[in-house]
């Protein structure tokens, strides 16, 4: 080992150390409270209202006027800290007789409320996190950085794979095999259905009975709390389906695809790219039940739904993230698909799925559900905008895709590293 190698080595040891030393000074450093913004979200006109930490501190109640309130219904009350558009907590409709009461001229909030905001100034553990998801993406970052040097120092070395040469290769590969993805994709969806009676119409109904199933189940539980809740559930499912289906086949992909990996060479992300290009295919497809149950439910589409673009990108580069990380782990560990499996039944019912993960998982569950769960994260994200016109979780959806790039390339990384042995071990 080189000399210019062994203080790489060390330089890496020395980020990681730093990095958790700060994630445990964040986690204890003490934070000024912050002000509270309350947003009240009616069926006619959303008002809001920000308190200071020195308001909350001596409030027993407080007003919110507003011209004709008792006209509107209140379908669900947000609280927000710093970032605008993170919601911390929510009041749903049901729920909001307790908190506040409605007259001609405004909302009057009760000691509840007062008690709920003052807990939430300081309370800052969403924050926390965030800050420590920060220092990952600057640990990765500066991780990155050591091996671009390392190219640089030695550019004929290409042994070390480092990401100014791979990264180059990967765009390669796109440009390469686009017209193969494109095709595999199709023929794929074709033989899926070449011998059904339904065609493609099994990717309307899959989805469509899965919602019957869960709005039957949950619906119950769930009551009057969340509105059009066939709709909020059927919206992330779909999102939910893909995620799923992308992670499923990465788990099995080389050994799979067995046939064409021993006798020719083609990239293995080209293979998990294709599969997920078929999988955006029966998405756009399912989206056709979804266009009319928002005209059937009544739901308001606002400039805000240009949002759902954003989260359905996230959603698609922490699939390919994910996948990568399982395609190559799958070729060694023969259990690997029974343990994601496993894991994928566990994240469908903590990622909120079925309700709103803010209000249906207990302090602070939710706050890191919202924050370190993605899927939690891009179907909130989703939902809000689509539902209810409303931008959310702005600084969570940049830091997911920030660390779904990071990660990728790591993966990347990985399986450009080791796939001339995938053959020796399938």
């Amino acid at each position: 080992m080189s000399t210019d190698q062994k203080i790489a080595k060390l330089l890496k040891r020395i980020i990681v150390i730093l990095f958790f030393v700060s994630v445990a000074i964040v986690a204890v450093y003490p934070m000024d409270n912050q002000s509270v913004t309350i947003t009240i979200d009616t069926d006619g006109k959303d008002v809001s209202a920000n308190y200071t930490p020195a308001f909350l501190q001596e409030a027993s109640e407080f007003s919110i006027p507003l011209k004709n309130a008792d006209k509107y219904n209140v379908r669900e009350v947000r609280f927000y800290r710093q970032y605008k558009t993170l919601c911390v907590d929510k009041i749903k409709s049901d729920s909001f007789p307790e908190f506040a009461s409605v007259r001609a001229d405004g909302y009057y909030f009760n000691e509840k409320t007062c008690d709920l905001m003052r807990t939430l100034s300081h309370t800052l553990f969403m924050e926390r996190l965030i800050i420590a998801e920060w220092l990952l993406v600057l640990t990765l970052l500066l991780w990155i950085i050591i091996n671009a040097i390392q190219e640089k120092l030695d550019p004929k070395d290409y042994s070390n794979h480092g990401p100014i040469y791979e990264i180059k290769r990967f765009c390669g590969d796109i440009r390469r095999y686009w017209q193969y993805m494109h095709y595999a994709a199709k023929a794929d969806l074709k033989a899926e259905v070449a011998n059904s009676y339904l065609n493609r119409l099994w990717w309307l109904l899959e989805p469509f009975f899965n919602m019957l199933v869960y709005v039957i189940v949950f619906g119950r539980i769930m009551g009057n709390s969340i509105q059009n809740y066939a709709t909020f559930v059927f919206s992330a499912l779909l999102m939910w389906n893909y995620f799923s289906k992308t992670l499923n086949y990465s788990v099995r992909l080389v050994r799979s695809n067995r046939d064409i990996i021993t006798k020719v060479y083609v990239p293995k992300h080209v293979l998990l790219i294709s599969n997920m290009i078929m999988n955006l295919y029966k998405l756009a497809f399912s989206l056709i039940v979804l266009i009319p149950m928002l005209v059937i439910f009544h739901v308001h589409i606002g400039i805000g739904v240009l949002w759902v673009i954003p989260a359905y990108i996230v959603m698609i580069l922490v699939s390919f993230a994910a996948g990568m990380f399982l395609l190559h782990h799958g070729v060694y560990i023969d259990d690997l698909g029974y343990a994601v499996g496993i894991l994928l039944s566990m994240m469908m019912f903590l990622s909120g799925i079925f309700y709103d993960v803010i209000t249906g998982l207990s302090i602070p569950l939710n706050g890191m559900m919202l924050v370190l769960n993605p899927v939690s994260m891009f179907a909130d994200s989703m939902r809000n905008a689509l539902l209810y016109n409303v931008v959310a979780n702005v600084p969570l959806v940049i830091t997911w895709t920030i660390l779904s790039l990071l990660f990728g390339y790591i993966c990347v990384h990985i399986v450009y590293k080791n796939e001339n042995g995938y053959v020796k071990v399938i």
